[in-house]
């Protein structure tokens, strides 16, 4: 599912151009072209990113910014502040008011792109609690040998697309160490990256070859499971938490012994609009347990 962006501007041309740039980098566009028809589609339908021209009519960009970052439903829509060459008040005044970013006129296309996709990701990023300092996507973690939350990322939107296009089940489950602090301080030098890895190793030997296993945090893995409704994530998780217990899935080298939590949630059971969405239920489970 692409991205839905709300591109808002009166002049004609510029909306138009906004508009092409934006959905020839493959998100879906809608557009508007006075203040009143920004809030009345953004009530209706929140967009995941809003391109906001500072001189909308009627209803100015700097009231529209008032608006959305006062109401609860709406704050976290992500806006990108288009001004004039030059204009420094209204950048300032637009960053002052929760813009998360800006752009000059006069445009290139590939500038639009660019900023578009970059606030996209930092606010998806942010919104799925993704550090910034996460390693690129073509990389893996070095200490557990999983992928890391950029490639989750990635397999988020992939796998979610081929569950919905062929019907199949997705689960997705996230596994916590609640005492991840303690075992590091009880390692010596160098000792500490070596619990991390007999634990990633541990969580693969639970999971199937087809299954994906990432590293989102320090102490938090994150895997997903094709073609798994919820009575297949249930063996999975009876089996982890049974060699969590006994200690069988990460042996006697790791002190104290990890104190775990698990949570799952599978598609179609819960009904999920994203890859995202099912991870932020997931980890909203986990809150609700730990």
């Amino acid at each position: 599912m692409s991205a839905l962006v709300l591109v808002a501007d009166p002049d004609p041309f510029n909306l138009r151009l906004l508009h092409e740039a934006c959905e020839a980098a493959g998100y879906d566009v809608v557009t508007a072209a006075d203040g009143p028809d920004v809030l009345a589609m953004v009530a209706r339908h929140p967009p995941d990113l809003l391109v906001l021209d500072a001189k909308m009519s009627e209803i100015d960009a700097f009231e529209i910014l008032r608006i959305l970052r006062a109401d609860t439903n709406l704050v976290s829509i992500p806006v990108l502040l288009v001004t004039d060459e030059g204009d420094l008040d209204a950048r300032r005044r637009g960053i002052e008011l929760g813009a998360d970013d800006y752009l000059t006129k006069p445009y290139r296309v590939f500038e639009i792109q660019q900023r578009v996709r970059n606030v996209l990701r930092a606010t998806r990023r942010d919104r799925l609690g993704i550090p910034e300092s996460a390693p690129p996507a073509d990389q893996r973690d070095p200490v557990t040998g999983a992928g890391t939350p950029s490639q989750l990322l990635i397999s988020l939107d992939y796998e979610h697309t081929r569950a919905e296009r062929y019907g199949h089940p997705l689960t997705c489950m996230v596994v916590r160490l609640s005492n991840s602090e303690q075992i590091a301080a009880a390692s010596e030098d160098g000792t500490a990256d070596r619990a991390m890895a007999l634990i990633g190793s541990g969580l693969k030997g639970c999971i199937r070859a087809v299954d994906h296993l990432f590293r989102l945090r320090r102490n938090e893995f994150c895997i997903l499971l094709p073609e798994t409704d919820a009575t297949g994530a249930g063996y999975v998780l009876r089996r982890l938490r049974g060699q969590s217990e006994s200690g069988e899935l990460w042996g006697d080298e790791i002190t104290p012994r990890p104190d775990v939590h698990i949570a799952t949630t599978s598609s179609p059971e819960t009904s999920v609009k994203s890859g995202d969405d099912l991870l932020k239920r997931t980890r909203h489970a986990l809150a609700q347990t730990s």
